[in-house]
């Protein structure tokens, strides 16, 4: 079958979001209406780089700009509508709606409605877990949904497919496609995290923490596929759960990268990271 070439209307179909993090950018922190990256066009500290998740349209507030995939494409590289779409063509980046917006992933399974976290069972329930409202409405939102003729309502959290990690006191699980979630700050440094609870208590342990990019395997059973991410880091610090799942994930890290180093020491009396935070503010 013949393939298709790259037009404006399929370009401006393609995931805003997922463009970015795939081309490197940083994503700082987003709710269900939008996200916030570091600006493309210059160097920052505070992100001004606004994406609409309803729109799939984008603004610079630095620079006053704004526009589509395409006009995204036109300013990064200076280029024509013509070497734009070549561009995105070449790269093979999907133009299919990002599955977090979609309606529909199973025939039993239809999304109810996405906000910002509001919910006061979800939020004592990160609260009984050790965090803050304020570190878990930065990278969560809620997600409400009908399974199999139920209504539910959970903490979520997107991975780097556009599928979405669920939690809430009685379930954990994810819907769309199951990956990792890459936070990428620009730096030299990552610290590896097996679940999104345990990368947002690192977060609460370490107020003023040093810049790093941050690495959320959302399943030990992904550490084949995150592999090749960490050859670009000179250290690499694993903040993996001490079971059997952990131990072996951390092992087969260290196979390939030495150099990088086990920072379970650190809760090596409890399960994992939460467990060890949960237990130091109970203590309070």
């Amino acid at each position: 079958m013949k393939r298709v070439k790259m037009n404006c209307n399929m370009a401006r179909e393609i995931d805003l979001i997922g463009l970015l993090i795939t081309m490197g950018y940083n994503l700082k922190r987003q709710n269900v209406k939008e996200a916030w990256f570091l600006s493309p066009f210059r160097k920052e500290t505070i992100p001004s780089f606004k994406v609409s998740k309803k729109l799939n349209r984008w603004y610079d507030h630095g620079e006053g700009i704004g526009g589509n995939t395409i006009d995204l494409i036109i300013q990064l590289k200076n280029c024509s509508v013509k070497d734009a779409l070549t561009l995105l063509d070449e790269n093979s980046f999907s133009f299919q709606q990002p599955e977090y917006l979609k309606k529909d992933y199973d025939s039993d399974f239809q999304i109810i409605k996405k906000q910002n976290l509001q919910n006061k069972a979800l939020i004592n329930y990160l609260k009984s877990r050790g965090i803050s409202f304020s570190i878990a409405s930065t990278y969560c939102f809620e997600l409400y949904y009908r399974n199999k003729g139920k209504n539910w309502f959970a903490i979520a959290f997107i991975n780097n497919s556009g599928g979405v990690e669920l939690r809430n006191k009685y379930f954990k699980g994810c819907i769309g496609s199951k990956n990792y979630t890459l936070q990428k700050n620009n730096t030299s440094t990552i610290k590896v995290f097996e679940g999104f609870v345990d990368f947002l208590s690192y977060l609460e342990i370490n107020s003023n923490k040093t810049n790093s990019d941050y690495l959320i395997c959302n399943s030990t059973a992904l550490i084949e596929r995150v592999l090749p991410l960490l050859k670009q880091y000179s250290v690499i610090d694993l903040y993996l759960d001490n079971d059997s799942s952990g131990t072996k994930a951390s092992s087969t890290i260290m196979e390939s990268y030495s150099y990088a180093n086990l920072k379970n020491e650190m809760y090596a009396e409890y399960k994992d990271l939460n467990e060890m935070l949960v237990e130091n503010v109970c203590r309070r």
